[in-house]
């Protein structure tokens, strides 16, 4: 029997490695017994049906997909590949290979997977979400702003960093934006409440506008434990500037908060 060394509360043990009748049994479960193991083991009992065979292109995408999630991408492409062999037709495979694609750093191709996998599949809100993800990759801040728009419009239950994902490439298509940006903002706060990205992403693009009024709005849902946090206290003391102080020095408390604004769009569009 094989052993796998393991570190447990500073003692080395030794425990046994599934065998091949063990795998064989386990691939005959549903996933759902298993909760969610650990990938590999996961990775092997799939190993284990398809040494058994027949192979069927289902049991091969579950498996490029651990491989993806396990990040070994060359594996997991040419089990996407091998499932395409065996089934030219499955609808499912051009949603798989272009989250491959989009994660191994080809947004390109990846953008070309999604298009064809959503003109089928038009409902599917984390294709959305991806295709706008490769949007931002690719400089197309518009178009991926269109495509988070639809995840959210799709989705059963959008996430505030969905919001957030529109609300910024809005910005970085555009001040004609703007405004399409800051009604998401509060689309966002009215449907999650007290949320503080979004908060922030408010605040800063009033004060990019200046809107000091604005800003104070939002900045007085802020939750009085964040205050003293150095963006908030930032944020704060340029709404300030703006509602207090002489014309020239409310000028450049204007261009500081443009400059922050820009500064988050750049840092999305380049690190996105």
């Amino acid at each position: 029997m094989r052993f796998e060394a393991g570190y447990t509360t500073g003692i080395w043990l030794k425990r046994p490695l599934p065998t091949l009748a063990v795998l064989l049994f386990l691939a005959t479960l549903p996933v759902s017994v298993f909760g969610h193991p650990d990938i590999l083991l996961q990775i092997e009992i799939l190993d284990a049906k398809i040494e058994a065979g027949p192979v069927s292109a289902e049991v091969l995408i579950k498996r490029g997909d651990l491989y993806r999630r396990h990040e070994d991408y060359p594996a997991a492409a040419r089990d996407f590949e091998a499932a395409r062999e065996l089934d030219p037709g499955n609808s499912l495979l051009d949603f798989y290979q272009g989250r491959l694609l989009l994660e191994n750093g080809d947004p390109a191709s990846a953008e070309l997977h999604l298009a064809r996998y959503l003109s089928s599949h038009s409902q599917h809100a984390k294709a959305w979400m991806l295709r706008g993800e490769a949007g931002i990759r690719l400089g197309k801040p518009a178009s991926a702003a269109e495509f988070f728009d639809l995840a959210i419009k799709n989705s059963k239950a959008a996430s505030p960093a969905l919001y957030r994902l529109l609300i910024l490439s809005l910005l970085a298509s555009g001040e004609s934006n703007w405004n399409s940006a800051e009604q998401t903002v509060e689309s966002g706060l009215g449907h999650f409440g007290i949320e503080v990205t979004l908060l922030g992403l408010g605040t800063d693009i009033a004060l990019a506008r200046n809107r000091p009024e604005q800003a104070q709005r939002y900045l007085d849902l802020l939750p009085v434990a964040l205050r003293g946090l150095a963006q908030w206290d930032r944020r704060i003391r340029i709404a300030d500037c703006m509602t207090t102080s002489a014309a020239p020095e409310r000028t450049q408390c204007e261009r500081l908060a443009r400059s922050n604004l820009s500064d988050q769009v750049h840092a999305f569009m380049t690190e996105g």
